[in-house]
């Protein structure tokens, strides 16, 4: 996915953290589904509002997926072809790890007491997913530096 430039170790690593959250989170989505909305796909059809609550959870869950997905790609994209990508990789780092817990957590909560119990595994995801978004960095740090690069301004000027 990244070329092996060695510029900055943190400005390459990013998109690899944000991709392995989302594809940690992408993994949970679908197999956790309750099996009688699994059996009816036409959800996709009808808005969210006219939905069961695990159909639209669902829906609201791939569609915040597929936005830190594309992030992430176009983060990794820019790393690739020597762009500088700091405000793309915070802005990455941010919605991949906030989309990552939450769509594991919502799918512990989805499964209802089985997402609770350890004979699953759905309990541990959202323990690691939780590391995962400690690793990446806190929100509000990722969320700081796209300010500072979209407002232009230094980190003496804005803190």
């Amino acid at each position: 996915m990244l070329v092996a430039v060695n510029k900055g170790a943190s400005r390459l690593a990013a998109p690899t953290i944000d991709a392995q959250t989302i594809r940690y989170s992408q993994s949970r989505v679908p197999r956790r589904l309750p099996a009688a909305e699994m059996r009816h796909r036409d959800f996709y059809d009808r808005p969210a509002l006219c939905q069961s609550a695990a159909a639209a959870t669902f829906l609201q869950l791939e569609a915040d997926w597929e936005a830190a997905y594309l992030l992430t790609l176009q983060s990794a994209w820019m790393a690739d072809n020597r762009r500088p990508n700091s405000m793309e990789a915070s802005m990455a780092k941010a919605k991949a790890g906030r989309t990552g817990t939450d769509v594991t957590l919502r799918c512990v909560e989805l499964a209802g007491t089985v997402g609770y119990s350890e004979a699953e595994l759905l309990e541990k995801w959202g323990r690691d997913s939780k590391i995962l978004d400690i690793f990446e960095g806190t929100q509000q740090i990722q969320q700081l530096i796209v300010a500072r690069r979209i407002l232009g301004l230094s980190s003496a000027e804005l803190k």
